[in-house]
C-alpha cells in the first residue's frame, strides 16, 4: 500500500499542485505557515472524509484567492492495483467523496480504505492530556479495523445526545431515557469489547517496541479503563438505570464509554503523572509505532506514516530509531530543517514555500 500522487485543487494555500511521491521517505521542507502542514492534512482528508484541524469543511477552501470549492485527488497502489480517491467541497458546504469514482454514501463504508498513521507534536496528549484524547487515540485504530465500530460509535453518540438533551428539561422522562439505555448497552457492549482487543494488540506490539528504544530499561504497559468491562448487555442497561437518579442531578450523563481511559505505565508507574519528559516521548513513540504495527498486521496493509513536524520533539536517538524502523515502508514527513536526513537513500525532499513545491 502506498500513494503514488496527490493533487490539490484550491485547497488551503495551494492554488493548483500536483504532488508525486516515492514508495519511501517523501520529505517536506520549508519555513512554517507555507503549507507543509497542509499536504498532511490533504492525505488524511482522504482516509478519514473529514481534516483533523478544521471545525468546517468550507474552512479547506483556498483563503488566498476568491475560490468557489476545493478538491483533493489521490492516486494509490493497493495489492499492485491502482485506486483513486477525491474530496470536494464547495463554499455551500455541498461535500462529496468518491472512490474509484464511486460516490461515498457512508464513511463507515470507506474508513479503513486507506490506512493511515499520523503523528505530530499535539500527539503527545495522549500520553499528558485529557482522557478525551487517548480515546480519540483508540478509535481511530477501532474505526480503520471494523466498520460496525464506527457504526456502533456514531449510534451511541445519537442516543446519548438524545438522552442528555433530556436531562436537560424541567421534567425528565425517566421512562424515554430507560429505552435509550437498551439502545445504548448494545452499542456498549460491542465498544468496550472492541477497545479492549485494540488495547491488548496494542500493548502487545508497544512492549517490545519499548523495550528496544530503551535497552530494555523500560518496560510499557496499556490499561483500558470503563466500568462495563465484561458486563453483559443487562448488566450495562442496568448500572445505567441505577446511575439515572445522579444524571439527573447533573444534567447530564455520568456514566458512559464517554468517560473511558486508557493508563499509560513504564515501570509500573503512570508516565502521565510520574513520567519524565524523554519517557513520555519514548512511550509516545512506541505506541504510535505499535500503532503502525497494529494495522499492518490485522489489516494486510502497510500503513502510510504522516509525520508532521515531530522532529523537533524527539532527540537524535529517537529520531535515528524511528528512521530506521521505517525506512523500508512509505512515510511523508514535514520539517523546518533536514539535517537528520544525512546517509538515508531512499528519501525524496520537497521545497515548500507559500503554497508551492520544488523538489
Amino acid at each position: 500500500m502506498y500513494i503514488e500522487k496527490l493533487n490539490l485543487e484550491n485547497f488551503r494555500n495551494y492554488k493548483s499542485q500536483e504532488v508525486e511521491f516515492i514508495n519511501g521517505i517523501n520529505l517536506f521542507l520549508g519555513l512554517n505557515a507555507h503549507g507543509k502542514t497542509n499536504i498532511i492534512e490533504a492525505l488524511y482528508i482522504c482516509a478519514f472524509g473529514k481534516s483533523y484541524r478544521a471545525s468546517k469543511d468550507t474552512e479547506l477552501i483556498n483563503y488566498d484567492y476568491p475560490c468557489e470549492y476545493c478538491k483533493i485527488d489521490v492516486k494509490y497502489n493497493k495489492n499492485d492495483n491502482p485506486h483513486t480517491t477525491s474530496f470536494y467541497v464547495d463554499k455551500m458546504n455541498r461535500k462529496q467523496i468518491k472512490n474509484d469514482e464511486v460516490k461515498i454514501k457512508k464513511i463507515a463504508d470507506y474508513v479503513g480504505e486507506i490506512p493511515i498513521v499520523i503523528f505530530s507534536p499535539e500527539s503527545l496528549d495522549i500520553v499528558n492530556g485529557s482522557p478525551a484524547k487517548r480515546r480519540n487515540f483508540i478509535d481511530m485504530i477501532c474505526c480503520q479495523m471494523s466498520k460496525s465500530y464506527i457504526i456502533y460509535l456514531q449510534e451511541y453518540m445519537k442516543c446519548l445526545k438524545l438522552k442528555n438533551t433530556m436531562l436537560k428539561k424541567e421534567v425528565v422522562d425517566d421512562g424515554y431515557i430507560e429505552v435509550l439505555h437498551e439502545k445504548m448497552s448494545k452499542y456498549i457492549k460491542y465498544i468496550v469489547e472492541f477497545r479492549q482487543k485494540i488495547v491488548s494488540l496494542l500493548e502487545k506490539y508497544a512492549k517490545g517496541i519499548e523495550l528496544k528504544i530503551t535497552n530494555n530499561e523500560e518496560n510499557i504497559k496499556l490499561t483500558y479503563v470503563t466500568d462495563f468491562l465484561n458486563m453483559n448487555e443487562e448488566e450495562i442497561k442496568k448500572y445505567l438505570d441505577d446511575h439515572l437518579y445522579i444524571d439527573k442531578l447533573r444534567f447530564s450523563s455520568v456514566k458512559g464509554i464517554q468517560r473511558d481511559d486508557l493508563v499509560v505505565d513504564v515501570n509500573e508507574k503512570d508516565v502521565s503523572v510520574f513520567g519524565s519528559q524523554g519517557q513520555k516521548r519514548t512511550a509516545l513513540l512506541s505506541l504510535k509505532l505499535a500503532n503502525f504495527e497494529l494495522l499492518k498486521e490485522e489489516l494486510g496493509q502497510t500503513p502510510i506514516l504522516l509525520l508532521d513536524d515531530i522532529m523537533s520533539e524527539l532527540d537524535s536517538k529517537r529520531i535515528n530509531f524511528m528512521l530506521k524502523y521505517i525506512e523500508n515502508y512509505q512515510s511523508i514527513i514535514t520539517t523546518t530543517e533536514d539535517t537528520f536526513v544525512n546517509g538515508i537513500s531512499n528519501i525524496k525532499i520537497f521545497k515548500v514555500s507559500k503554497g508551492t513545491l520544488e523538489n
